[in-house]
């Protein structure tokens, strides 16, 4: 299960991953790669596409299958070192990371959580689609909205 994880890694923190940069990330065979995504699909029932034209598309993960939302998994193979499992062929994760990613997704947890609260419609903000960026305009806008203006002394 060690070529699966790498690759689910591979597939997670790679952005519009292919077959190409699979392999160049990890080091796993092209054989070995298309033998692992075939049994992430079957043996752990999650959803990867081909999204885009044969020699130009990507792959992305559609569904989490059994892991339901996924966060788990996702925090898992996102923190997994890449570099570490292409040299010596094992798996070490990195632990600030995986904080950190963590903290990140439990930061967009709070900030959904919080739009609800002030009675926005949060279906917009469901999607992942956001970056980083765009996020900090939102919560700068919301700060803005709710905060009290400052009153000079004359």
């Amino acid at each position: 299960m060690t070529y699966e994880m790498a690759v689910l890694a591979a597939l997670v923190q790679l952005d519009k991953p292919t077959r190409p940069k699979i392999i160049e990330a990890t080091g796993i065979s092209a054989q070995r790669v298309n033998t692992a995504i075939k049994h992430i699909k079957d043996l752990l029932d999650i959803g990867i596409n081909w999204h885009g034209a044969k020699k130009t598309g990507y792959y992305q993960i559609e569904s989490w299958g059994v892991f339901e939302s996924g966060k788990f998994i996702h925090s898992k193979a996102y923190a997994l070192n890449l570099h570490t499992y292409k040299s010596n062929r094992t798996i070490e994760y990195n632990a600030l990371r995986f904080k950190k990613h963590y903290a990140n997704e439990m930061k967009l947890h709070n900030y959904r959580h919080s739009l609800k609260l002030e009675g926005f419609d949060t279906a917009i903000s469901q999607t992942k689609a956001h970056s980083p960026e765009e996020r900090a305009e939102l919560r700068s806008a919301l700060k803005k909205k709710y905060t009290k203006p400052q009153l000079s002394a004359v």
